[in-house]
């Protein structure tokens, strides 16, 4: 996996641009999805911070709810508790770190697809309250821990299984059931319990996709970029406010 093979960057991050042609994601094999996305997962990572932009398919969980597993995972030699969740696979523009999922868009075949974030201005998401529907990203905060939220979820760049499309007023959606760790931040460092964090997802998620609040290491100071990475081409280089982001 390229997890296994990617150059490491130091903590300084690399803004690149790459284009990349992909054929189509396949529809993925009989067995469970959950399955498919955990056994994908490397028991031990090595992940650095090498972000970069491109335009492809990804998996977008900003606003998905994630069910723990007995799985674990080692990152950077901290153990972490694995979980699954349901994401909309969208295309366009992507912030990823390649040094977890490499410059493929592909994890291990084409019926695969790596978590990463971006700024689609609707996708596909579901709550309790509302069922499946197709909306901008809202983020909200709250605090880790604090009911009914038992944790939170990093899936950005984590691996993918392409699994059944949903359907939304008659349209499908493609899905994939992607796999990642439970309290574990997008700089790759644990979580706490108690404090804020931020997330897409609805408020009556258990375990949302989100970030808490990061004051130190190597993404300090990069949380409202991360959360809107693209609305300075939108306003004309003007940055800040415009359009909507995800971490994911």
């Amino acid at each position: 996996m390229n997890h296994r093979r990617s150059r490491l960057a130091s903590t300084s991050v690399v803004l690149g641009l790459a284009a990349l042609a992909v054929a189509p994601v396949a529809q993925a094999s009989s067995t469970s999805a959950s399955a498919r996305a955990l056994n994908l997962m490397p028991a031990k990572i090595k992940a650095g911070l090498d972000i970069r932009v491109t335009d492809r398919p990804f998996a977008l969980c900003a606003a998905s709810n994630i069910t723990p597993s007995n799985r674990t995972s080692y990152i950077n030699g901290v153990k972490y508790r694995l979980g699954t969740g349901l994401c909309p696979i969208v295309k366009g523009q992507t912030v990823y770190n390649a040094s977890l999922q490499g410059t493929k868009a592909t994890v291990k075949g084409p019926a695969t697809v790596w978590s990463s974030f971006g700024g689609p201005p609707t996708f596909a998401q579901y709550s309790t309250e509302t069922g499946w529907t197709v909306a901008p990203l809202t983020m909200r905060t709250g605090i880790v821990g604090q009911s009914p939220n038992k944790g939170m979820a990093n899936f950005w760049g984590f691996p993918c299984a392409v699994t059944t499309p949903v359907t939304i007023n008659g349209v499908k959606y493609p899905m994939a059931m992607c796999a990642g760790p439970l309290m574990e931040n997008p700089d790759n460092r644990p979580a706490a319990y108690g404090v804020l964090y931020a997330t897409g997802a609805a408020a009556s998620a258990t375990i949302p996709v989100g970030a808490t609040t990061m004051t130190n290491g190597p993404l300090a100071g990069l949380g409202n970029w991360l959360l809107n990475p693209f609305a300075s081409a939108a306003n004309g280089g003007n940055g800040g406010n415009g359009g909507a982001g995800g971490a994911g």
